[in-house]
């Protein structure tokens, strides 16, 4: 059921602290005082204070009588909501190839976003059974890697292979140099990697 104007009118509002200040820099810059508004407005002195110092309710029909003195739209006392960019979605068969290896290594590599302009580069890698980087990789910046499927040796330079199943991940310096193997000689491995920055 729709309220009626005069509904609407006893309906409060909560001044959020922007549109207090909003009204008192209104008023501020036309030079005029609590008295001249209330006035002008039919709302008291008193009671315009405590709202501009974000401090009472206000009626929305008060409200519209102080925006319509003004000669303001309520939306220019509200500052807008942020402008957020909508999200870039990737679907599963816009995966783009950026590294189709060698039948002997058997490891294929996606860009898993549209380009690599990003702070981040998230990479799906797909190992055949058995199969190896050839070399140990390194490049500026930060590396996690989240195992989705099969088994991974993980190595770091320095340090003993360590064995990430299924739903581990790991997180390190990509500057160290890094190998990965697919652990399971009979089972594909399949990872997702994200750097920061982006190296390709």
């Amino acid at each position: 059921m729709s309220s009626t104007p005069t509904e609407a009118a006893q309906t409060l509002v909560a001044p959020p602290p922007s549109l207090a200040a909003s009204l008192r820099a209104l008023r501020a810059e036309r030079k005029l005082s609590l008295k001249e508004v209330a006035v002008a407005t039919n709302i008291s002195a008193s009671f315009l204070s405590l709202v501009e110092n974000g401090k009472s309710d206000i009626t929305i029909g008060r409200l519209v009588r102080l925006v319509n003195f003004y000669g303001v739209a309520l939306a220019d006392l509200i500052p807008p909501a942020p402008d957020y960019p909508d999200a870039e979605i990737t679907r599963a068969d816009e995966r783009r190839l950026i590294s189709h290896s060698s039948p002997e290594e058997g490891i294929d590599i996606f860009l898993l976003a549209h380009d690599t302009k990003r702070t981040m580069m998230p990479m799906e890698l797909e190992f055949e059974p058995a199969a190896k980087l050839a070399e140990f990789g390194s490049h500026q910046g930060d590396e996690w890697v989240y195992v989705a499927q099969g088994r991974l040796r993980l190595t770091l330079e320095g340090a003993e292979p360590r064995i990430l199943e299924k739903g581990d991940s790991a997180y390190y310096p990509a500057d160290r140099p890094h190998l990965f193997e697919n652990a399971d000689p009979r089972r594909r491995l399949r990872l997702i990697c994200v750097n920061s920055p982006p190296n390709l």
